[in-house]
């Protein structure tokens, strides 16, 4: 195992080299007492573990330590300090291990022992990688779920760890300020006692993760997290249908298939509710010109149908649609549909409402059943 350590302080450095030359298998690779020039070496050698100071005189070991794990996947962050109020903000930064000093040589062997089970899963993983594999994947149209590289539904420790990860993935590649965090889900709670449940959910989301076996799932940088990691999602496909050219009948019968209901629906998080009302303006203008089109077109008949359903799905009152629909069901002479369809209108507009049909739509019904009740008698 290769390790740097970093220390502004000569005695920890020389202590800490003393305690690790007496484990097997330990190669120390450099001793810095300036973290800057130990980044420097740091990106032209190959490293395990780096061992690091926290108070460093004008740098920060946890801002260094951000540096650090957001340009190299693969080394393992062990804290050794005298400071054991900062064990919370170390495991924030997803930190392997937090020695205090005096450094105890079983406690130091213990993160040894650690730090090589995760170093052996790492060339596990990269071994995997030779292969193909595929992404995480979300649904997220009505109720979010996650499913795993084995098709599993990965299960949440807490409501809020399934809030955190779904609102960072909602937040796609941006990264997001602590405070943004806070603000959208802790939003009426103490400032202080906030923080700590944000660094205790953000660990939480961390493990649940990385139990899927992606070792570095959440990057934190200048107080900023975000998901490090690439993910397929329902909603993805379903955008780039509804924005493409090709509003083809192939391209529809997915959509419909995709859109099981709003956005988060289900889960119910405000910050959600653009995202929601966008996704579903740009499903009710992709359908309303398919089936224009269509109807124009005499073709497509059973998706025209299926379409015109799904958008009263969504707006049951919606007097449009309701006529589209009956008109569609008159011009193809089908009169018990137009008869079901008139009868749930009627109990829309007069139970539900309180209100009589609309002159529009009692017209239009009224108009049909004249020409058709003759033919079905």
């Amino acid at each position: 195992m290769r390790v740097l350590l970093i220390d502004d302080e000569k005695l920890a450095l020389d202590m800490l080299e003393s305690l690790l030359n007496k484990i097997d298998g330990i190669e120390i690779v450099g001793k810095y007492q300036n973290p800057e020039n130990a980044l420097q070496y740091i990106k032209n050698i190959q490293i395990d573990v780096i061992f690091l100071d926290i108070n460093m005189g004008s740098t920060h070991g946890i801002k260094f330590a951000e540096k650090i794990t957001a340009e190299f996947d693969n080394i393992e962050i062990i804290f050794v300090t005298a400071y054991p109020q900062f064990a919370l903000d170390a495991f924030e930064v997803d930190a392997m291990d937090y020695l205090l000093k005096p450094v105890n040589f079983n406690r130091l062997n213990k993160a040894i022992l650690k730090a090589r089970k995760r170093i052996e899963m790492y060339k596990l993983n990269n071994i995997s990688k030779v292969q193909p594999r595929e992404s995480l994947h979300a649904y997220t149209m009505s109720k979010f779920r996650l499913i795993d590289f084995q098709h599993n539904l990965v299960k949440w420790r807490t409501k809020k760890v399934k809030e955190l990860f779904i609102y960072l993935w909602h937040n796609k590649d941006q990264p997001v300020h602590k405070a943004k965090i806070i603000e959208e889900l802790w939003p009426n709670m103490d400032a202080g006692k906030a923080m700590v449940l944000l660094h205790t959910t953000i660990y939480q989301l961390r493990k649940t993760i990385k139990e899927t076996g992606i070792e570095k799932p959440v990057t934190l940088l200048n107080d900023q997290y975000v998901l490090s990691f690439p993910l397929t999602s329902d909603v993805q496909e379903l955008q780039e249908l509804v924005q493409s050219d090709a509003v083809i009948s192939e391209n529809v019968a997915r959509v419909l298939e995709l859109y099981t209901g709003d956005y988060l629906e289900e889960d119910g998080y405000s910050w959600a509710i653009q995202q929601q009302l966008t996704l579903r303006e740009s499903l009710i203008c992709y359908l309303d010109h398919f089936i224009t089109d269509s109807i124009h077109n005499q073709k497509n008949n059973h998706l025209v149908e299926a379409s015109l359903e799904k958008l009263l799905q969504l707006d049951t009152y919606n007097e449009t649609y309701l006529f589209k629909l009956m008109n569609y069901y008159g011009e193809l002479n089908n009169f018990p549909k137009l008869q079901t369809l008139y009868g749930e209108i009627k109990n829309i507009f007069e139970s539900d409402l309180g209100i009589e049909v609309p002159c529009k739509l009692e017209g239009l019904y009224n108009k049909y059943f004249d020409r058709l009740k003759p033919l079905n008698s």
